[in-house]
């Protein structure tokens, strides 16, 4: 199964270069921030976009999304923040689960939340999830900030050792592009799309092999 893995998009709507390769992924995952600070029709209209060049496609919200754009997205079915879904093909099923936003910033942005909320969205997962989407990454995986700094979330870093998803996708911190492991979960923070970076991740039963672009 051939994954499609986006985050950070922050306004740049130009997707010709990618279509193609968005079209033949059977899932496209997005992990949020569709704009920069814009109103919540801005991010709609990104978001949507996206989604239209790809019918199997799954996004959460960044933090620096509006937080009722989250809502919106779940209404069309295309945000899965805080619950689980299922994708099958052939005789491949996986379970797919998001997580929005991110912990506190320095700087205030729209969308954030403590560690405390990010356990009770993990336990509002009906299923175990094979995949994760969370804009904000886990402790120790994509998140150093000034290549010292480790930014990330330490509760999702212990759910990933817990429960081993196969793949966990976040976004975020845009310097921490590359792929990690915490236990047995392969980790992909692909970068920022309005830098031009994006990932593709084939998968097949619980193995995952990543490319960077």
């Amino acid at each position: 199964m051939k994954l499609f893995l986006i985050s950070d998009i922050h306004g740049n709507d130009n997707f010709d270069s990618i279509k193609d390769k968005l079209a033949e992924a059977d899932l496209v995952l997005c992990a949020g921030d569709f704009t920069m600070f814009l109103p919540t029709d801005e991010g709609l209209r990104v978001a949507e976009k996206l989604a239209s060049l790809n019918p199997a496609t799954y996004m959460v919200c960044g933090n620096c999304d509006t937080p009722d754009l989250d809502g919106i997205l779940s209404e069309k079915g295309l945000s899965i923040q805080g619950r689980s879904v299922t994708f099958s093909k052939g005789s491949e099923r996986y379970v797919l689960a998001g997580i929005g936003g991110s912990l506190h910033t320095p700087r205030p942005t729209p969308n954030t939340w403590s560690e405390n909320d990010l356990v009770e969205v993990l336990r509002s997962f009906k299923e175990t999830p094979d995949i994760i989407i969370s804009h904000q990454p886990p402790y120790g995986a994509g998140d150093t900030v000034m290549k010292v700094m480790h930014v990330g979330s330490k509760k999702l870093t212990e759910y990933l050792r817990m429960n081993s998803p196969v793949l966990c996708l976040s976004g975020h911190i845009h310097e921490a592009s590359g792929i990690f492991r915490i236990g047995q979960t392969t980790v992909v923070n692909p970068g920022s799309w309005r830098e031009g970076h994006y990932a593709v991740a084939e998968l097949s039963g619980k193995s995952c092999t990543v490319t960077l672009y």
